[in-house]
């Protein structure tokens, strides 16, 4: 088959893909943004280590003096909708309405620092005590954390 303008079909075709590519490049920056999510968490007394989860990762930072056979920097690739969907879970349970700091008179504590970033807006949620006083979200955190990094990396309690 013969086209009668084959030039203009060839110019036809390059500004429709061009096009097409253009759209595609401005949906992906603008949802970009919105799937930047950060969870922080820092634990203290016997632990002294933290996680980082993002949308599509975890990291596993310990101390430097640690030398327990899983206690070495790790990262693991995560499901992206199962972590989108923990972060919704988080936002949905009331992480924004804590309050930043929860005291305890304790003499054994056990400190749990959380942080979470979604796009600009941050909030960081202290716990001096993780067995008292500590709201149920943040122990909830915790719990989902450890499991996503995978190495069973359960809180000790000592006694005392």
């Amino acid at each position: 088959m013969k086209y009668i303008y084959p030039k203009l079909l060839a110019l036809c075709l390059a500004i429709a893909v061009y096009c097409n590519n253009r759209s595609v490049s401005n949906y992906q920056q603008k949802h970009k943004v919105k799937d930047n999510c950060v969870l922080t968490v820092k634990r203290g007394a016997f632990h002294f280590d933290s996680f980082e989860v993002t949308k599509n990762k975890i990291r596993y930072s310990p101390t430097t003096s640690s030398q327990i056979e899983h206690h070495n920097y790790k990262e693991t690739f995560l499901d992206t909708l199962s972590t989108l969907g923990f972060f919704k879970k988080v936002e949905a349970e009331g992480f924004w309405n804590l309050s930043e700091k929860y005291s305890s008179t304790s003499s054994c504590k056990s400190e749990l620092k959380v942080t979470l970033t979604i796009n600009k807006r941050s909030k960081t949620v202290i716990c001096e005590d993780y067995e008292n006083n500590c709201p149920e979200l943040i122990k909830y955190i915790d719990k989902k954390v450890v499991e996503l990094e995978g190495n069973r990396l359960d809180r000790v309690f000592v006694p005392g």
